[in-house]
C-alpha cells in the first residue's frame, strides 16, 4: 500500500491510500461523517483492497479535515459539499489521472456517491469510466419524515462550529452495547441492525465515524427538508441536472434502506443521461442472504462475500 497526500488551492493536504495491483484506476470515495475507513476498515472489511485483488489500482479519499487530510496552516476549520468537489476531489483526480492516464472508475457510498454523481455533471465525462453507488439518494422524499425532523433540528448548527460525533458515539455505544433495543433504534437509518455484528459496529465507532462542519451538517438539512440536493447557495441543483451524468452507472440499493429508500432510486434514475444505468436491490426476495440497509451495504455480515464482487464484476462488463 502506498500513501500520498495532495494540496488543494486553498491549502488542504488531502490524504489516499492506494493498492496498486492493476491498470484500472478506481477512486473509494467515502460517506458523509466517515472517513477512509468506509472502505478498509479492518482485514475483512476492506473493498478497496478485494478490488485491488481482482486486478485494479484501487485509491481512497480521505476528505479534508477528517483523518490525515488536514489544512497545512491555520485554514478554516469549515467545509461544504463544493469543497469536497471542487477542490478535495477535482485536485485528487488530477493527481490520478497524472499517474495513471486513465479515466477512473468512481466507488462512492451515500454522499460519496452524491459527489460522484455531481463530478460527473460539472466535469469532463472523459475523466470516468464508470460510477458504482451504494446507498445513494439522487433526491429526498417527504415520506423520509425522520430525516425532515432531523433536518429541522440540525438548524441549531448555524450557532455551534461542529458536530461533535465522535464524543457522542463513544459516550452511547457503551449504552446501546447493553441495550440492543436501543442499539437497533439507533442503527436503523444507518444500517439494518440485524445485518451488522457488534464487533463491527465497536469498529466503526472507534475508527470510522468523524466530526463534520456545521456548513456540511447545514447543506444536508437543506436537501432532506427541499428534497432537492443542491449546491450550497441554492443555485444549483445536482437532483434536476441528472441528465448531465453521460458515463455509466451502478446503483446498489438496500431494500430496508431508510436514508436512500431502494424505491426512490428506481424512480430517478432514468432521469441520467447515461446509456447504461443499472440498479442491484439487494434482499432476500433478489436472492441475498437477507435485506440490506444503508451502512452494511459495505459492512454486512456477508458483504464481502455476496456484495464487493458485483462491484469488480461491473468494471469487467461496463464496456459491453
Amino acid at each position: 500500500m502506498e500513501e500520498h497526500r495532495v494540496r488543494t488551492d486553498d491549502g488542504w493536504l488531502i490524504h489516499l491510500r492506494r493498492f496498486n495491483n492493476g491498470k484500472e484506476p478506481v477512486l473509494f470515495v467515502h460517506g458523509m461523517g466517515a472517513n477512509s475507513a468506509n472502505f478498509q476498515l479492518n482485514e475483512r472489511y476492506c473493498m478497496a483492497r478485494l478490488v485491488s485483488q481482482k486486478g485494479y489500482d484501487s485509491w481512497i479519499i480521505e476528505l479534508r479535515g477528517r483523518g490525515l487530510s488536514q489544512h497545512s496552516g491555520q485554514g478554516r476549520n469549515d467545509w461544504n459539499f463544493e469543497d469536497f468537489l471542487h477542490r478535495d476531489i477535482r485536485t485528487t483526480i488530477n493527481f490520478i489521472k497524472a499517474k495513471t492516464k486513465q479515466p477512473l472508475h468512481w466507488v462512492g457510498h451515500s454522499m460519496g456517491g452524491i459527489l460522484g454523481i455531481a463530478y460527473a455533471q460539472c466535469y469532463k465525462p472523459e475523466d470516468l469510466a464508470s460510477l458504482v453507488l451504494f446507498g445513494t439518494p439522487l433526491a429526498f422524499d417527504h415520506s423520509q419524515w425522520m430525516l425532515k425532523i432531523w433536518g429541522t433540528l440540525a438548524q441549531v448548527h448555524r450557532f455551534l462550529p461542529t458536530m461533535d460525533q465522535e464524543a457522542w458515539g463513544r459516550r452511547m455505544l457503551p449504552i446501546m452495547k447493553n441495550n440492543r433495543k436501543s442499539l437497533k433504534f439507533f442503527l436503523r437509518y444507518l444500517a439494518n441492525p440485524d445485518n451488522i455484528d457488534m464487533d463491527t459496529v465497536m469498529d466503526i465507532f472507534a475508527k470510522m465515524v468523524t466530526n463534520e462542519s456545521s456548513s456540511i451538517t447545514l447543506q444536508f438539512s437543506d436537501w432532506v427538508r427541499s428534497g432537492q440536493i443542491r449546491s450550497l447557495d441554492k443555485k444549483y441543483s445536482y437532483t434536476d441536472n441528472l441528465a448531465q451524468v453521460q458515463v455509466p452507472a451502478l446503483f446498489i440499493s438496500g431494500v430496508t434502506d431508510l436514508m436512500a429508500p431502494s424505491r426512490g432510486i428506481s424512480k430517478h434514475i432514468g432521469r441520467l443521461g447515461s446509456k447504461k444505468v443499472e440498479q442491484i436491490i439487494l434482499s432476500k426476495k433478489n436472492g441475498f442472504v437477507t435485506d440490506y440497509g444503508h451502512g452494511d451495504l459495505v459492512m454486512g455480515k456477508r458483504s464481502p462475500e455476496e456484495v464487493y464482487p458485483l462491484v469488480s464484476d461491473w468494471f469487467r462488463n461496463v464496456g459491453d
